[in-house]
């Protein structure tokens, strides 16, 4: 009966929480693309500033906070009242998606692909957070099936943002620091679910910081958009990859970075001539 009751809040606390998303996301339909206030110098950087480009931001907590009410509803919520914190690593995701999301949604022209990108983002949050809820115990059944799937949802939303990002045109400071928030929440839940909660920061860092350089260094060369993303993605995936090997690296242990970067050289060629 409790775990019926338990399932019962779940599916109300998870329809509202898309419910509120979905009706913040609508909204975006009706504001402009354009800054709303013109560019300020400072230092010599000109800083446009933007009510609009605040809204993901601001979406992104309303999400971590969701996020945190929808989690509390687990049997085991016992161990998450008094020590809310363990469960930042089940809210990154799900903001982070949210974030991604609503950047997309802010930049896409306003006709009917938007709305189809609309219902194609509330479904991949939908599956996030469901996912993160299943894997709010290691030891179950369910993790070994629902942390492959998290990983390669988070992988594909940052390379949608890289991409998307590389379209923009942003100066290359901004997407420097765009790229090291955004590759160090992807890291971050990866190796914290390749390892079981055993990861350590510091290899989010060298992540972060890593996928950012290449950002930069690859900002002035003649990529498309998808040649960036894609080289990017890439890099974090492998990085993510190495750093969980425990023991010494061996040829089966570097299998799977391996794979990842011949697929990776076969797609940029392939897009190249796209």
């Amino acid at each position: 009966m409790n775990d019926l009751t338990a399932e019962n809040r779940y599916i109300n606390r998870f329809s509202i929480i898309l419910a509120t998303l979905a009706t913040f996301f609508a909204v975006l339909y009706l504001m402009p693309r354009e800054p709303l206030t013109p560019g300020t110098n400072l230092f010599g950087f000109i800083i446009n500033f933007s009510i609009v480009g605040l809204v993901p931001v601001v979406l992104m907590l309303l999400c971590a906070g969701g996020c945190f009410w929808l989690f509390l509803t687990h049997t085991d919520h016992e161990k998450f009242v008094e020590t809310p914190w363990v469960l930042i690593p089940n809210v990154v995701l799900p903001s982070l998606a949210t974030l991604i999301m609503s950047t997309l949604l802010t930049q896409l022209e306003r006709n009917p692909i938007w709305w189809f990108a609309l219902g194609l983002g509330l479904v991949i949050i939908g599956v996030i957070l469901n996912a993160e809820y299943r894997v709010l115990s290691p030891g179950g059944e369910a993790y070994k099936i629902v942390a492959p799937l998290l990983i390669s949802l988070a992988f594909s939303l940052f390379l949608a943002f890289t991409i998307s990002l590389a379209a923009s045109k942003l100066r290359l400071y901004i997407q420097a620091i765009f790229i090291l928030i955004t590759a160090s929440f992807v890291a971050f839940r990866t190796i914290h679910l390749r390892t079981m909660g055993e990861g350590d920061f510091s290899k989010v860092l060298i992540c972060g910081f890593l996928c950012a350089e290449i950002a930069g260094a690859m900002y002035y060369l003649f990529l498309k958009p998808v040649q960036y993303g894609l080289v990017v993605s890439g890099v974090l995936y492998i990085l993510t990859a190495l750093l969980v090997i425990e023991g010494p690296l061996t040829g089966r242990k570097i299998i799977e970075p391996l794979l990842m970067a011949g697929l990776l050289a076969i797609m940029f060629v392939a897009v190249s001539f796209a």
